[in-house]
């Protein structure tokens, strides 16, 4: 039977004694130098194995994730990636302490360990918003932002894929290197192996129990269950009696929301949110959002947008939790950063929203109006309608007279005129609500009279 030894034949021996040495070289300093680089050779490839296939692992887990993320932001409305782009603001602090924390270690010596994938996904946020903002699409619409965040995604998303192949190749060449250098562990095998463990007994416990004998064990089962009902029906009713009772309460101003609502630069803002922190709350959000509304109602424009920029900061630092107000206050204040683009970006929005909700508004009161609008009518033709107006000289006519020019200007020359399809003519240029309270002030002064009857 002939023996095969060519497994033998890639075995790495590091003290031959067959080896050829130089004549002015020590023999054993020569053996001691070629077994110090075989072995550090063959750790070498164990270690970058091993980190290949750490960071084989490791993407494939940040790809499961970065595909979930940007399923979800693919399904999203614009207000809900609003939202996750407020959210990511958080991100950006966390992100920054770890490079720092990262840069510290590297001062003082220490090796770096291997990222978790959360910290892998803030650095891939981080860098997509960086990303998003060299290419000019960070002040765009929010549909436009949404849609080059998704395709930032998806290129990340294959260059990791990409990686991933790169790194299997290399691997592949490692091992096939590590086979044209064998040794004694390689080509050999643990035979078997035996472990004795001794346990000692576990202690034996007598637990010790105390039960009350009753005439009806029933009795305590029912007053247990009555006092957690009664336990319930307090909790429910103390949660009821807290709820507020008037959403106009809510949305009233209050004098401290007034104050903050009307600061113009961000360091005053910031001066007072951290005297009075109590502000940072919805409630206070929704007060001033409202009566920004109100503002851009009346033609107040330039303070509306005041009023939705304070309100917005509010809703930013309830996001951000307890610590977020300096956090906040020095990324926005950063011009061009991706905090700043983000919140100005948001403000512009939510100030069009409202501009464009009150043009809405006006235009339906507008046709209301046309709708609701009073006209005079007699049911008898033969009706004889008289019209009063007081003399400014008698003294007898001067609280009549002074009611008489209360009246609109327009309104005024119908009566001088005296007649009816005048005093209509002016009547259709009025609101409903307007021409009521003409034809009231008319009746109280006695300006129009039908067969003796005055027109109210």
């Amino acid at each position: 039977m002939v023996l095969d030894y060519s497994k033998w034949d890639n075995l790495e021996i590091s003290d031959d004694s067959d080896v050829e040495i130089h004549p002015n070289i020590e023999k054993g300093t020569f053996i001691r130098l070629r077994q110090q680089k075989i072995r550090q050779d063959r750790e070498n490839r164990a270690a970058e194995i091993n980190n290949l296939q750490t960071e084989i692992k490791l993407n494939r887990d940040l790809m499961a994730q970065i595909s979930a993320l940007r399923a979800g932001i693919e399904a999203e409305t614009t207000q809900e990636f609003s939202d996750r782009l407020l959210d990511w603001m958080a991100v950006i602090e966390r992100q920054t302490k770890f490079l720092k924390r990262r840069e510290d270690e590297a001062k003082r010596g220490i090796p770096p360990a291997v990222p978790t994938v959360d910290e892998m996904m803030d650095g891939l946020i981080l860098r997509v918003q960086e990303e998003l903002v060299a290419s000019g699409k960070a002040r765009a619409e929010i549909s436009e932002k949404q849609a080059e965040t998704v395709k930032l995604f998806a290129k990340h998303l294959e260059n990791l894929k990409n990686r991933e192949s790169e790194a299997n190749k290399r691997i592949e060449s490692i091992q096939k290197e590590q086979r044209l250098h064998i040794s004694a562990d390689d080509v050999s095998k643990e035979g078997f192996s035996k472990t004795i463990i001794t346990k000692s007994d576990k202690e034996k416990k007598t637990v010790k129990t105390k039960t009350v004998e009753v005439l009806n064990p029933h009795v305590l089962e029912i007053s247990e269950a009555q006092d957690e009902i009664k336990k319930s029906t307090k909790e429910n009713v103390e949660i009821i009696k807290n709820e507020p009772e008037d959403e106009e309460e809510i949305l009233e101003l209050s004098a401290i929301n007034k104050k903050f609502a009307e600061l113009k630069t961000m360091s005053q803002s910031q001066d007072f949110i951290l005297s009075n922190i109590q502000i940072i709350n919805e409630k206070n959000s929704d007060q001033i959002f409202a009566h920004a509304f109100q503002l851009q109602m009346e033609g107040k424009h330039s303070l509306a947008k005041q009023y939705v920029k304070q309100a917005l900061i509010i809703t930013y630092i309830l996001k951000m939790g307890s610590y977020g107000t300096k956090v906040f206050f020095s990324k926005v204040e950063q011009a061009g950063s991706p905090a700043h683009n983000l919140f100005y970006g948001d403000l512009e929005q939510k100030y069009n929203h409202i501009t464009e909700r009150c043009k809405v508004i006006q235009a339906e009161q507008a046709e209301e109006d046309v709708v609701e609008s009073i006209q005079l009518q007699t049911d008898n033709p033969d009706n004889q309608i008289r019209i009063f107006i007081p003399d400014e000289n008698v003294e007898e006519q001067a609280e009549q007279y002074k009611l008489y020019k209360s009246l609109p200007e327009g309104f005024q020359q119908a009566l001088r005129v005296g007649t009816i399809d005048e005093i209509n003519k002016s009547l259709a240029t009025m609101s409903g609500k307007q021409a009521e309270d003409v034809l009231a002030i008319c009746g109280e002064g006695g300006f129009l009279v039908i067969d003796e009857e005055i027109l109210v």
